[in-house]
């Protein structure tokens, strides 16, 4: 009688799930050292819910388009009355070989171009509104602004710089020994002159041995009609010493006083020296911030070190003594050249007037710049000091420096870098890099053209426009701050400028700037950039079987869970076998089995369904998962896995990919 064959056991079937990809895309890494909740590339993808990875959006046409090229910002502006308020678009166009200030609202059929001054050929311009005025700068042009409320250009004017002052009266002084230099500035509505000639006066006494009871000179100013108020600048030197460097000795002198009496009792601003340009018809600023009330410029072509401050509340644009106004050299001299600034904070977590400068081999520093009040005698003037902050920290690019959720985020040459108090550095601002999971890409950015880069957060999220081996941006690449900071890039999407712009019945549009035409991100575009379609796409690195890479697995089959697909879609798996690799496709057609309701579409927008709607669920969707599986069937030593499309209207998110496989231990493979 025959034994019969005792049962074997069936093999384990094993699985090497991913669920989502908290990691986003990793470059920086071999393929076979690619983290399992990473992607090894993608292209035009995202991160949603808890980091499944889905479809971008695609671009479409938004509001008027514009007459002519943009020449850099496209600014959101408020017009606020006792009506309300109406939030407007404002950009420079080059329209038929002239360059001029352009408005609009989002809903109007074309811009209005707001005459009374032509601009810069070429220069990227920049905006900034304070109280009811929208400056506009652009680094060539000197300063001027579109009053908000009659939508009418003010450009300032030059006055002449002053002559040389005259010495009025002698008291206690005569003699030699010492001289004493006088200088005389004027004082515009928005501005100061250049210095006058020097005033020099031998005297036999040091200034700060004066006894302001026996000792004083008089000093009479030179006539001006155009003049709004005057300053006096003062210098001591030993005779024959030459002349010192002059300061500032009292400022906004009223212009019917014509005679200053110094009898050395008021000391001299040593943060103020003696200016050599005219900047009566405002500063040649290229962008500005609004901090604490107080307008800061910086990027002036003339004075490259210099960054300015408006006065006081009711003087915001006036750059003169006069109110509180001015400027403050920040690195002067140095390789250090002030690019931005932000309302920031030290370590402590003290509001701080935050300037970054951009150096050399993408380095640079980080200044404060705070007040001091400084009494002499009877006299109390306010001194704006500038501290260096720790580390060698600054940008190349100063239209993306971001400040989201406490942290200030800017990219350079050397990569993408954070500021912020780490929990275990108290009082201390501590800079790290984000970039080192895709730090191989940096040297793709071409540092000739970093300085057009421009960044924008929003909703977890910080996008930086940049210029990848190009001479203008043409990616986007997208930093995830509400999942762990993972990376998506890139974006084919040219972004000359980006900007949010909430539109007047609520709306909140996510616009680009693409040379001549304005374009919104848009639900509506699925997998489409103003009507053309885009490729998707994402490849993982080198999946393993267990930690030390050397087990084979018999791989049953790869088992794809999609969300909401729709479209043509094609699936890849690819394994490592003895006789090399071999690839496993599927492509797979969905037909429309969902609804959506998104931003642009005609009559079902974020204004008819409400902002609680839309914050909520704005699009309704049938069935949630479809499930691809693509038979294997062979013995491998690891797998990758991928997924693409290039048709319009492709939707799809990626809910999980699994291998089901079998472990067969190592193999001899020699």
């Amino acid at each position: 009688m025959l034994k019969p064959p005792s049962n074997t056991k069936a093999p384990k079937i094993q699985r090497l799930s991913v669920e989502d990809w908290t990691n986003g895309v990793v470059t920086a890494f071999d393929d076979g050292r690619s983290p399992l909740r990473g992607l090894r590339s993608s292209e035009n993808m995202i991160l949603d819910q808890d980091s499944v990875i889905t479809v971008r959006h695609g671009t479409a046409k938004y509001g008027p388009q514009p007459l002519g090229t943009v020449l850099g910002e496209l600014a959101e502006f408020r017009s606020t009355t006792k009506d309300g308020s109406v939030n407007w678009l404002a950009c420079l166009q080059r329209i038929n070989g002239k360059t001029k200030l352009c408005i609009a609202k989002g809903e109007d059929l074309a811009w209005q171009v707001v005459e009374g001054k032509e601009y810069h050929e070429s220069a990227r311009g920049h905006f900034k509104q304070i109280r009811n005025n929208l400056l506009v700068m652009n680094g060539e042009d000197t300063l001027s602004y579109l009053d908000i409320p009659t939508k009418k250009i003010v450009a300032f004017q030059k006055i002449s710089d002053p002559a040389k002052p005259i010495l009025d009266k002698n008291v206690g002084l005569t003699g030699t020994g010492f001289k004493v230099f006088y200088a005389v500035t004027f004082n515009s509505t928005v501005g100061e002159t250049a210095g006058s000639p020097l005033l020099s006066q031998a005297i036999s006494t040091d200034r700060d041995m004066w006894n302001g009871e026996k000792h004083n000179l008089s000093i009479k100013r030179p006539d001006s009609t155009e003049a709004k108020s005057w300053n006096i600048y003062c210098g001591v030197g030993v005779d024959g010493g030459g002349e010192p460097t002059l300061y500032r000795l009292a400022a906004a002198l009223p212009m019917d006083q014509t005679v200053f009496v110094d009898n050395g009792s008021r000391s001299l601003d040593m943060s103020v020296p003696l200016p050599k340009d005219n900047n009566t018809a405002g500063p040649k600023a290229t962008r500005a911030d609004v901090v604490n009330g107080r307008i800061w410029m910086t990027g002036d072509k003339d004075n490259l070190f210099y960054v300015w401050r408006g006065g006081d509340y009711g003087h915001e644009l006036d750059f003169s003594p006069g109110y509180g106004g001015g400027y403050t050299p920040v690195g002067n001299g140095t390789k250090e050249v002030p690019f931005a600034v932000r309302p920031y904070r030290d370590g402590k977590g003290d509001p701080k007037v935050t300037v970054l400068a951009n150096g050399t081999n993408g380095t640079g520093k980080r200044f404060y710049i705070t007040p001091t009040n400084i009494t002499y005698g009877e006299d109390t003037i306010t001194v704006w000091q500038v501290q260096e902050d720790t580390g060698a920290d600054g940008t190349d690019s100063p239209d993306a420096v971001v400040i989201y959720n406490n942290d200030l985020l800017y990219p350079s040459r050397g990569g993408f870098n954070t500021t912020g108090t780490l929990p275990q550095l108290q009082n201390v601002l501590s800079t790290r890099r984000i970039t080192n999971t895709i730090q191989d890409a940096i040297s793709n950015l071409n540092s000739k053209a970093i300085e057009k880069a421009v960044g924008l957060a929003f909703e977890g999220r910080v996008y930086w426009a940049l210029p990848v081996a190009a001479d203008y941006n043409n990616q986007i690449w997208i930093y995830d701050t509400d999942r762990r900071g993972a990376w998506m890039k890139p974006w084919s999407i040219r972004a000359d400028w980006m900007t949010l712009y909430n539109d007047n019945s609520g709306i909140t549009h996510f616009l680009i700037v693409q040379g001549n035409k304005i374009v919104e991100l848009s639900k509506g575009a699925t997998t489409v950039d103003d009507g053309k379609p885009f490729n998707t796409s994402a490849q993982s690195g080198q999946l393993r079987f267990e930690e030390t890479g050397r087990d084979w697995a018999r791989v049953l089959k790869v088992v794809f869970v999609l969300l909401r697909p729709q479209g043509r879609i094609n699936l890849t798996a690819t394994i490592k076998t003895e006789d090399g690799l071999q690839t496993f496709t599927e492509t797979r057609f969905f037909g429309a089995s969902s609804s959506r309701t998104g931003w642009s579409e005609p009559g079902v927008g974020w204004s008819s369904i409400g902002w609680s709607e839309v914050r909520g669920v704005p699009e309704t969707f049938n069935s949630a998962s479809e499930e691809v599986e693509l038979e294997v069937d062979e013995d491998a030593h690891w797998v990758q896995y991928g997924w693409s499309s290039s048709d319009p209207g492709v939707s799809y998110s990626i809910s999980r990919v699994v291998f089901e496989y079998v472990n067969i231990g190592t193999k001899d493979q020699s």
